[in-house]
């Protein structure tokens, strides 16, 4: 059966389904519409390592790894609106567009200004968080959203290395589940994969592949300590030559009153890698590409290929959400293996809301974060790459607060430190204070 055939009769079994399921209370029609705009105050200490990958010709030098964008910057992070229209649990739909998101600018800052996280359309009865549905409830939803166990709540605005390596983006797929009984639940997704690519995993990814770094030009942005991880897909539509497939079971609780619950899900991943995917900004490629960067990609000289075998991408992993009155705990553990290289990858983020509604200030958070990142893997002295960091092993920590205030305000500052295992010593330092609006 096509692939698109097969998308629409679960559909519609998924539709039968919840038709049946439906709570006695009748439905009723919703929209809403939310925006939210996010400024910050950027600084990042400045480091450079050297990559032993030859410039082009007639440069007798090798790239140079450096920070993004050192030193103080104020940048309007991102710009966002969303819109969400339904039916009761029946159906629902949301779009949900960025502009500007400097932060959000995959795989270079020559990426697309304006785009859409999220685009999707659902049917059936999907709990969020620690919500659990009367009894045993179906749904299925097609398009664009984040992918199934990324965490559902974030305590500060930076990203952990787990995160930031394996669910940070946003998926085009195809999920389907439900729940057994109230607490039990079960996922089946079909996706076109987000491309592997490489980023910084501070705030800026970083230029890698860019016009101006190819061509020796004096780039805005370094190209930064780069760690692989799966970038944004940039499709709108399904791609059937290498599907990615995923399953999960999870189980959530909650007591009596709703003052103590968690969220577990143990997941999987599984797809066969593309020779190439093409994305906007870099000249190099997604997935195998990027990890055989061909001689004409750099001007000619060099080749550099890591000592990959076949193109099996899976992982396994599990993810944790707790909240206990005021407290939050999320944790996630990732297992990947990329064209036979293997790496894990691993973060606890935690935090405490303490109510003050002092004048204007009705809350502060504070919050902390640690995550690591293990690469089993390393090319031999003859291969040359232009990133060594994508096998360097590292740990990264985070600590900040959040201050909510009145009016959809809030400011985030947070602080970043870095130890990596690379052979010069570095000292990845970053500080961010972010200014949020919501309405």
């Amino acid at each position: 059966m096509p692939f698109r055939s097969l998308v629409v009769l679960l559909f519609a079994m998924v539709f039968v389904c919840s038709l049946e399921a439906q709570d006695a209370a009748p439905s009723q029609w919703f929209w809403g519409t939310k925006l939210e705009v996010r400024a910050n105050y950027r600084w990042s200490a400045e480091e450079s390592h050297p990559a032993p990958f030859p410039n082009p010709p007639p440069s007798p030098e090798n790239f140079v790894l450096t920070t993004v964008d050192p030193g103080s910057h104020v940048e309007l992070n991102v710009a966002d609106v969303q819109l969400d229209f339904g039916y009761g649990d029946l159906f629902a739909a949301r779009a949900k567009v960025h502009g500007q998101a400097l932060h959000r600018r995959n795989p270079t800052s020559d990426d697309r200004q304006i785009d859409a996280d999220e685009l999707w359309v659902r049917i059936g009865r999907h709990p969020e968080f620690l919500e659990r549905p009367p009894g045993t409830s179906f749904f299925a939803q097609a398009g664009k959203f984040p992918k199934m166990e990324r965490q559902p709540v974030r305590l500060l605005e930076s990203y952990g290395l787990a995160a930031t390596a394996f669910n940070r983006f946003e998926d085009l797929q195809v999920l389907v589940g439900g729940t057994v009984g109230r607490n039990f639940y079960w996922r089946l997704q079909a996706a076109n994969g987000n491309p592997l690519f490489m980023r910084d995993p501070n705030a800026l990814a970083g230029d890698n592949g860019t016009d101006e770094r190819i061509a020796r030009q004096t780039p805005d942005f370094g190209g930064g300590f780069p760690i692989l991880y799966d970038a944004e897909t940039e499709d709108l539509f399904f791609d059937t030559s290498n599907v990615e497939y995923g399953e999960a079971l999870g189980y959530r609780w909650q007591n009596a009153d709703e003052s103590i619950g968690f969220d577990v899900i143990a997941f999987h991943y599984q797809r066969d890698l593309a020779d190439t995917v093409d994305l906007t900004g870099t000249a190099y490629g997604g997935d195998l590409d990027l990890l055989v960067i061909l001689p004409a990609e750099v001007g000619g000289v060099g080749q550099g290929q890591l000592p990959i075998s076949g193109r099996n991408k899976e992982e396994y992993g599990a993810r944790v959400f707790a909240e206990a009155g005021n407290a939050t705990l999320i944790a996630q553990y990732t297992d990947q293996e990329i064209a036979g290289l293997e790496r894990s990858g691993w973060e606890v983020e935690a935090g405490y809301r303490i109510p003050l509604n002092l004048w204007f200030i009705e809350s502060i958070q504070p919050a902390i974060r640690a995550s690591g990142l293990d690469n089993q893997f390393g090319p031999p002295p003859q291969i040359l790459f232009p990133a060594p960091s994508v096998w360097w092993d590292w740990r990264k920590y985070d600590a900040g607060v959040r201050v909510g205030m009145t009016h959809g305000l809030d400011v985030t500052l947070e602080y970043t430190h870095h130890e990596i295992e690379s052979p010069r010593e570095l000292h990845e330092r970053e500080a961010l204070v972010t200014v949020r609006w919501r309405m």
